[in-house]
């Protein structure tokens, strides 16, 4: 089939251009971003080829909206409604025709328009390519060059421009914030822009994740009471984080998103995005493919076919190892079949499908739906997702998932007077504050007999002194355990060298890498009942597996969907990993099989898990 790239649509033909109407102002459209008359088609400028099946024979561009006519030809809505005004006649066949005689095309033409790859057209400030369909979005919300407004405008300021000069404007905004009582609510399965008046405060909460992280964006873990956000009142735990005060966090890495969130503005700007309680299942992305396959005589095609009951359609079950289709490679088992030989089967059974290519004598040609699990949502990775389309050496960043540091074990001998205290401060212990963790260095006196060693620093995980585990004790009982060693003359360290440290006087706090690179012998089980709701769901989303395209990960807790059975016990918090379900181990599981366990098991599922808190901002 030929193809031919087109460029942006209308710039040199305008489908109403030929109308007798009164002359409209362009104006700047905020779906497709650039400048045309409102009510006009928008436009677009297309980074590859496209088919010619997907372009309107009106304005010779790629469709937009697309209706069918009753005699089987697709065209723009807009382009054919403004056609029937000046002639009642298909613009290709000349049949008699109204716009009451035409339909919205099939649902496969409109998927196959929205992947259609788009260049934003914010180009100074922004060199994306994504998907038609993802580009008012982008726009909104992602995008670099798009105009926004300061986020003290309802204060007087009158500043507009890029979105990535937000971000030194507000060093000079002269507006100061006030109580005006303007709160604009989080809403379930929606983006979401709110400001947060902090004044030189912290936010006060936890964040998980990072596209260098299993998770691969970043996540609210914990709100931590009669903070900032706390009283603020409109974010929770399980939000995802798209953006603050202008700078992009869905490719940013955890530390990024760290340093991002501690920018001192008296107001914070977030984008953030809280799933719906029916999304904490993966949520997954459809691609439409073609496939030809030529017949061979004497050789059967050895495709099993199957219905589901679900729903409509006809799926493929399983392909016979010495049939056509498995040498062939390109269909695979679960793949939805929606057309055969350019007949509809999307609405067919499995018997109609099989007459269809029992019939074909030389060739099939195979129009397919296949589901795909990204590690995210398509709203979240769709930046990277893009970038691969381009071919800019995306996969090497798509592989900077944070590597597991090996946390080397030593042993420090102290000699000391036997009067003298360590000169240490630690942290942690089963039961602390912030969760089940070791006991940890915070911070360390230079002049200490500890200091003075020079062989341990912030960060240090105290394993063991002379010989008495420190591991798996509360806080209270390794205070007492260190002041009583500390009375020998000799000491015996055992510690794990800190992947992570903090120079100068302050104190050590580690961040959520610090203890998802902690050794299996450091950490602490948890073990969590919990009653599925009426409807079958805990109310998880979970990432990772053994499949993963970032190699074999643990299963994690991307997030916990408000309302839910999870969400109402509490135990569990975003960024989890989940060790094995009702005893059966998730070690070495695959996504799919993982979530097939969660699903299939009624009633209590209890889970084995190990929550590491997140890094505060």
């Amino acid at each position: 089939m030929a193809s031919t790239t087109y460029g942006l649509r209308g710039r040199d033909y305008h489908p109403s251009s030929q109308l007798p109407r009164l002359k409209l102002e362009a104006t700047h459209c905020q779906a497709c971003g650039q400048f045309h008359e409102l009510g006009s088609v928008h436009l677009y400028d297309y980074h590859q080829a496209v088919d010619e099946d997907l372009i309107c024979h009106i304005c010779l561009q790629p469709l937009v909206s697309p209706l069918d006519t009753k005699c089987g030809h697709t065209f723009c809505s807009l382009c054919l409604k403004n056609y029937l005004k000046l002639q009642k006649m298909c613009p290709v066949d000349r049949l008699s025709l109204s716009f009451k005689d035409c339909q919205p095309a099939s649902i496969m033409v409109k998927r196959l328009l929205d992947k259609l790859l788009v260049v934003c057209p914010n180009v100074d400030y922004c060199e994306e390519v994504l998907p038609r369909c993802d580009l008012e979005s982008h726009l909104q919300n992602r995008c670099k060059g798009a105009i926004t407004k300061c986020v003290k405008s309802r204060l007087g300021c009158t500043f507009q421009g890029p979105r990535s000069a937000l971000h030194s404007h507000l060093w000079e905004c002269p507006y100061t914030e006030k109580d005006e009582n303007i709160m604009v609510p989080v809403i379930e399965g929606e983006v979401t822009t709110i400001d947060i008046a902090r004044g030189s405060f912290d936010l006060g909460v936890s964040i998980v994740g990072g596209c260098d992280t299993p998770l691969m964006c970043s996540v609210i873990q914990e709100i931590f009471p009669d903070s900032v956000v706390a009283k603020d009142g409109r974010l929770a735990p399980g939000d995802l984080l798209l953006e603050v005060n202008g700078e992009d966090l869905t490719v940013a890495s955890h530390v990024e998103s760290i340093r991002a969130m501690r920018q001192p503005y008296t107001i914070c700007r977030l984008t953030v995005y809280r799933e719906k309680a029916e999304e904490s299942m993966p949520i997954e992305k459809e691609e439409i493919l073609k496939f030809t396959l030529h017949k061979k005589s004497g050789k059967q095609l050895g495709i099993k076919l199957v219905g589901k009951k679900s729903g409509f359609g006809v799926f493929i079950l399983e392909l016979l190892s010495s049939g056509l289709a498995a040498q062939d490679g390109r269909l695979k088992a679960d793949d939805r079949i929606l057309e055969i030989n350019s007949i509809d089967v999307t609405q067919g059974s499995q018997e109609e499908a099989a007459r269809i290519i029992q019939a074909s004598v030389e060739r099939l040609q195979f129009v397919i739906s296949r589901r795909t699990r990204p590690q995210t949502p398509d709203l979240i990775r769709s930046a990277s997702r893009d970038s691969m389309a381009r071919g800019s050496g995306s996969d090497k960043e798509l592989d900077k998932v944070v590597p597991p540091k090996q946390y080397k074990e030593r042993l420090v001998t102290i000699i000391k007077d036997s009067a003298e205290s360590l000169g240490i401060s630690v942290a942690g212990g089963v039961g602390s504050q912030r969760g089940d963790v070791p006991i940890y260095i915070t911070n360390i006196q230079p002049a200490g007999c500890v200091g003075r060693t020079k062989q341990v620093k912030k960060g240090d995980v105290l394993v063991s002194i002379n010989g008495l585990r420190l591991v798996d004790l509360t806080h209270a009982e390794a205070i007492r355990l260190l002041k009583a060693s500390a009375e020998s003359k000799a000491l015996s360290l055992r510690i794990l060298d800190a992947v992570e440290t903090v120079e100068g006087a302050i104190n050590f706090t580690p961040s959520w890498l610090y203890w998802l690179q902690m050794p299996s012998g450091c950490q602490t089980e948890k073990i969590i009942s919990l009653e599925k709701s009426p409807g079958g769901s805990l109310g998880l989303a979970i990432v990772g597996g053994c499949d993963s395209s970032h190699g074999n990960q643990p299963i994690f807790v991307k997030s916990v969907v408000m309302y839910t059975p999870a969400a109402q016990d509490g135990r569990i918090r975003c960024g989890d990993m989940i060790l094995s379900v009702n005893g059966e181990s998730l070690q070495n599981i695959t996504h799919a099989n993982a979530v097939s366990l969660l699903k299939s098991i009624k009633g209590t599922v209890t889970l084995t898990v190990v929550s590491w808190p997140g890094s505060v901002v």
